[in-house]
């Protein structure tokens, strides 16, 4: 019996996969008034309400390369991507953006 874990555990670890995701080209993120528009897609959107897993995962498939988290004010989690933007998230929900020229939604609480 003690080799049925270890065996679930060997497979378990060969099912994942710690290679980036693939970028999926020629979509690339824009900033918007109401969260981000998927440029390429045919007018899909990352709007603002939407499941903080759901937005990372997204733009990590876009840019491949997952968002880093940074810091950002109490109650809210933000994250960086390699295009430059903050994503503010609060409640598990993807709540704004900025850029050092522009921003939308909430943004992080000093």
């Amino acid at each position: 019996m003690a080799l049925v874990p270890l065996v679930a555990a060997i497979c378990l670890a060969a099912c994942t996969s710690s290679e980036p995701p693939e970028p999926l080209s020629p979509y690339q993120l824009a900033p918007a008034p109401g969260g981000l528009d998927v440029v390429g897609s045919g007018g899909r959107e990352i709007g603002f309400g939407r499941a903080q897993l759901g937005v990372l995962q997204s733009i990590a498939r876009i840019e491949g390369v997952a968002p880093r988290q940074v810091p950002c004010g109490p109650g809210q989690e933000a994250y960086a991507t390699d295009s430059g933007l903050r994503l503010v998230f609060e409640d598990q929900r993807f709540v704004g953006w900025g850029s050092m020229s522009d921003r939308a939604g909430r943004t992080c609480l000093a």
